[in-house]
């Protein structure tokens, strides 16, 4: 798998416009523009994945690409129909948290690792913190 990058030198890039735009904070060390860094990871079958790391802490959460990218908030695509039929909200980006760095694990917030969430429902969660 690829390393966690960011790339300045593009006027546009999905990924970290969407990391700065739609995650902002990161929602455990709270740094305000933590200019995330993120990766991608490529399958074969199924949706690929999107990781993004606070270079700050070190958490990460992952993201399916398609929820990046705006395609899965569709009901006609792929990743759309499973969506639907999972039962979750079709335009609302879900992470999953995958780490939480060791300068801000606590007892509370080690509950949510491993868990996936509308974005919306993480970002209500820490800012009540």
């Amino acid at each position: 798998m690829a390393e966690y990058a960011r790339d300045e030198s593009k006027k546009i890039d999905i990924s970290r416009d969407f990391a700065d735009k739609k995650i902002g904070k990161c929602p455990f060390c709270k740094t305000e523009e933590p200019k995330w860094l993120y990766k991608e990871e490529w399958k074969l079958i199924g949706s690929n994945d999107s990781y993004f790391k606070c270079p700050h802490c070190e958490s990460e959460l992952k993201l399916i690409t398609d929820d990046v990218t705006g395609l899965a908030y569709s009901p006609v695509s792929p990743s759309g129909k499973k969506k639907k039929a999972a039962g979750k909200i079709q335009n609302e980006p879900y992470v999953t948290i995958i780490k939480i760095g060791l300068s801000v694990k606590t007892p509370q917030n080690m509950l949510w690792a491993g868990e996936e969430m509308p974005l919306a429902q993480l970002k209500a969660w820490t800012e009540t913190k």
